[in-house]
């Protein structure tokens, strides 16, 4: 929860602070502040007029407020520049949200409590999808803008961004749970599920509860979700890899690798097998820095995964990275091999 607020904090700190700055703010920062949210009118969204005078939208948005609480949510934001006055408005109406979710506390499913982690400015845009302007004004120097979005247009987007997500989620458990013998797809899969599970996973999680919050989405069934890493974990774990050195640097760092390969989750093999992890390596040693004459080398190895007949594992790979520092070649080359670490 207390991500979710940071990331809700972060976007209203960008966009409303920036939306009610002076009219000397630079052009540049209101272009970048009306790349931060999208604005898709929805059909049968109000017609904005122009040059109303400022009490009428005052008016609108109280009224709007006190009628329709049920049914959308109400921005209001005023700038000397009418584009700012809209982002003002529309991070107005993202509190609205925010305050509905802090105040809820931690959502509660199934007996367990769910955090709702960070949430990703696409995320925020596709909750936000469906946003427009009910009114717009003008008093003297002054912009003041009314913005709405409707509450079966929000969980209606969730919902879109969500389904895709679980029917795919629902596919990759199926295939895990219906192969017994190692192969290409089946370690595809698990791959699959892994990247899934620690990205478009979570941050469905995130959506979904932001609907449950609401009362809304009950229909959306995330059960699939919460075993998936679990499930990919267990296919890595039941077929071993031979780690297979490609090149003489590779050697000198298959222990540190076949390490950072079981850390990870894959069962390592002590001897050849059918399943292979080629290792590759590449060295880069760079000139003597200035001054102190202190030697740096780089390290850059990369692994392939076969299976079977030998096909590689599709979107199964590894990078690994390690630099070293030290008086003489020798020493940098050795902190380097130290230092492999996984290069997302």
């Amino acid at each position: 929860m207390k991500r979710l607020r940071r990331h809700f904090q972060a976007l209203i700190g960008a966009v409303g602070g920036v939306a009610l700055a002076a009219a000397s703010a630079s052009c540049s920062a209101r272009q970048e502040l009306s790349a931060a949210l999208k604005y898709e009118p929805v059909q049968g969204s109000v017609q904005e007029p122009s040059h109303d005078h400022a009490a009428s939208c005052l008016d609108v948005s109280e009224e709007l407020r006190l009628h329709n609480e049920a049914s959308i949510f109400v921005g209001f934001g005023e700038s000397f520049a009418s584009d700012d006055a809209t982002n003002a408005a529309a991070a107005d109406l993202v509190r609205q949200i925010q305050t509905k979710i802090s105040s809820s506390g931690t959502t509660q499913e199934s007996n367990r409590s769910v955090e709702i982690s960070n949430l990703t400015q696409s995320t925020v845009d596709a909750m936000l999808t469906g946003m427009s302007v009910a009114k717009r004004c003008r008093d003297g120097a002054r912009w003041q803008v009314v913005t709405k979005l409707e509450k079966a247009v929000f969980f209606r987007n969730i919902q879109l961004r969500v389904q895709p997500v679980l029917r795919e989620a629902t596919s990759l458990q199926q295939t895990l749970r219906s192969a017994s013998t190692p192969n290409p797809d089946l370690l595809a899969a698990a791959a699959r599920a892994r990247v899934l599970s620690r990205g478009e996973a979570l941050a469905a999680k995130d959506l979904i509860s932001v609907c449950r919050t609401f009362n809304s989405c009950a229909t959306l069934n995330d059960a699939e979700l919460a075993g998936l890493e679990a499930a990919a974990t267990e296919v890595f774990a039941r077929f071993a890899f031979s780690l297979q050195p490609k090149d003489q640097e590779a050697v000198a760092v298959s222990t540190v690798v076949s390490r950072l390969l079981s850390e990870e989750g894959f069962a390592m093999a002590t001897a050849r097998n059918s399943n292979n992890a080629g290792l590759s390596c590449q060295r880069k040693d760079f000139p003597p820095m200035a001054q102190t004459g202190y030697m740096v080398t780089e390290i850059l190895c990369n692994v392939t995964f076969t299976a079977g007949s030998g096909d590689p594992v599709t979107g199964l790979t590894r990078a690994y990275l390690g630099n070293g520092l030290g008086e003489t070649r020798d020493e940098a080359l050795s902190e380097a091999r130290r230092k492999l670490a996984r290069k997302e």
